[in-house]
């Protein structure tokens, strides 16, 4: 489509390269690879197993190259949303037209890879808001502003607060409402659904067992075979890791189903509670949003 088609650039984010978690991981690959590494290898120094200490920091930058998104652009008369290269080279559609897309609300999601941590993510520290839109034909797409720092966790970053207010701004010029298919709530049920979400994921009883259940796995079949006078050998090594992954894994399973309901919930409010902004502001009268504008001004 034509520059002249989707009208003036109103907002331009610019997401980081990766995730904070991915740069965690490579900086523990860093630290790994290039110090902890040639300490533990002696002689061989930066060379250990002929040179396959080098394959997981190879996969991660590898990872961060192929998942790296593109920049997200509001429109005039619609936007381009960011995707990671591996779908813009498999031709995923990136723009959409304001006239295919029938709601705009905030949406809740978990930075990427908030999953391995089954402790911050049950505590809701990991939950960001971001960009939903639904179109016409009831597809759902999410546009992401996550911070580019740990320490900036929050719900609404600095990127969506910018752009949800230059769309709110677009679509109140013309007005056109943001929000067509809302379900409504009482005020009952939004409590109810406040409450939902913000029970734990998982008990942390749960995840203390589960994290710390593998060791005592791995613990109990090598005393059965030294009891039993058996020689360990490399299959029983494999099934006796493989029963340790266990725990850990079906809690990870586990944290990100219950997240994907946690923030289910909290995209429904937010996408009532911005047809109810809608409405309020639909009935104000013209000089007193005027007055608020020149106020904010």
């Amino acid at each position: 489509m034509t520059s002249e088609a989707r009208g003036p650039l109103l907002y331009a984010y610019r997401p980081i390269p990766a995730n904070p978690m991915t740069v965690a991981v490579l900086i523990i690959g860093l630290v790994v690879t290039f110090v902890i590494g040639p300490v533990a290898a002696g002689p061989e120094g930066l060379w250990p197993l002929g040179g396959l200490c080098f394959v997981p920091l190879a996969l991660v930058l590898g990872a961060m190259a192929v998942f790296k998104p593109s920049p997200t652009f509001v429109f005039e008369n619609g936007i381009e949303i960011s995707l990671p290269l591996w779908r813009r080279i498999l031709g995923q559609r990136r723009y959409y037209p304001w006239s295919e897309i029938r709601d705009v609300y905030p949406r809740s999601y978990e930075v990427a890879g908030s999953f391995l941590s089954p402790f911050a993510s049950s505590a809701g520290t990991l939950v960001h808001t971001g960009i939903g839109l639904e179109t016409n034909d009831g597809g759902r797409l999410l546009v992401r502003f996550t911070p580019g720092s740990i320490r900036a966790f929050r719900a609404e970053s600095r990127g969506y607060l910018e752009a949800m207010l230059v769309i709110r701004h677009r679509f109140a010029q013309r007005r056109m409402p943001m929000v067509t298919t809302a379900k409504t709530f009482s005020d009952r049920q939004v409590l109810e659904m406040q409450a939902q979400a913000r029970e734990p994921l998982v008990p942390i009883t749960g995840v203390f067992l589960a994290f710390f259940l593998p060791p005592s796995i791995v613990a109990a079949i090598l005393i059965a075979l030294s009891v039993a006078r058996l020689e360990l050998s490399a299959l029983i090594l494999v099934v006796a890791l493989a029963l340790a992954t266990l725990p850990p894994a079906a809690s990870m399973v586990r944290t990100l189903r219950q997240s994907d309901r946690r923030n289910e919930i909290l995209s429904e409010l937010a996408k009532y509670q911005e047809h109810l902004r809608e409405r309020a502001e639909a009935i104000r009268p013209p000089s007193e949003i005027a007055g608020v504008d020149l106020k904010q001004g």
